[in-house]
Parts: C-alpha cells; sequence; structure tokens
C-alpha cells in the first residue's frame, strides 16, 4: 500500500511539474502585478514536486500560497482585456476573468483542503479543476 501511494504522489507530482504556470497570467511583461501573483501561484505549485510526499501539511501550506497569489490577481485586468475597446464585449470580458480567477481560487482551496484531509484522490481531482482552469484562462486571456 505504501508504495501505491509513494507511486501516486510521483505521478502527481508529475502533473505538478507540467503545470508551471497553472492559472492565466495575462500579460506579455512578466513584471506586471497580476503577472507576480500568477508567478506567486505557479511558484507555490511547482514546490510541491519538490516535496516528501508525506508532508501533507507543508503540501497544504503551498496550496494556501497558490490560492493566496490567485486571490491577490483578482484584482487586476489582463492586459489584452486592458487593450480592448470600452464597451459591452469589454465589460463581459472582465466579468468572465472574475469569474475564473474565482473558479481557480475555489480550486486552490479544494487542494489545500485535500491535502489537509490527506485523500490523494481529492488532491488529484483539485489539480484537474486547476489544469483545466488554466489552459481555458490562457487560451482566452493570455496573447500567445
Amino acid at each position: 500500500m505504501k508504495k501505491n501511494t509513494i507511486s501516486k504522489r510521483l505521478v502527481f507530482s508529475a502533473l505538478v511539474a507540467s503545470l508551471a504556470f497553472c492559472l492565466p497570467t495575462m500579460a506579455d511583461d512578466d513584471d506586471t502585478p497580476l503577472a507576480k501573483t500568477m508567478e506567486q501561484t505557479s511558484d507555490a505549485l511547482k514546490s510541491l514536486r519538490k516535496m516528501d510526499p508525506s508532508d501533507w501539511a507543508g503540501a497544504a501550506k503551498a496550496a494556501r500560497t497558490a490560492a493566496d497569489g490567485c486571490r491577490k490577481g483578482m484584482e487586476f485586468i489582463p492586459a489584452l482585456v486592458k487593450e480592448m475597446k470600452d464597451g459591452k464585449d469589454k465589460t463581459k470580458a472582465i466579468a468572465d476573468f472574475r469569474r475564473m480567477m474565482g473558479l481557480s481560487y475555489a480550486a486552490l482551496c479544494e487542494l489545500e483542503l485535500a491535502y489537509l484531509d490527506e485523500d490523494q484522490a481529492k488532491v488529484e481531482a483539485a489539480m484537474k479543476k486547476i489544469k483545466a482552469g488554466k489552459k481555458e484562462g490562457h487560451k482566452k486571456y493570455e496573447d500567445e
């Protein structure tokens, strides 16, 4: 059983590694306030790869730090949206960005709870939500 748990933790670590930038970083310039908050989130999630698989409390703390970065990012507007012409489409894009950031924040809080529960299945489910949010956010709001 212990080998299975370690194996699951290694698979999870590989998943986290693929999520280097788990949430939408919405600016070309890495020095924007939004990019800095997303970097906090990304760095916290990357730190999970280096943790001892049995360090559930440390992983919960990293998830909490990631969520805090996401929360801070909610006050900013992506560069692509800022550049839009004022009007209904821009207003809708801002509302959608806040919606997506809220969902990402909730998923990061679920990740923290999963670690606090020491439940690998819940960890994997939360990470699935985080990965989906990243994909959707980058597609909509990141300049490629």
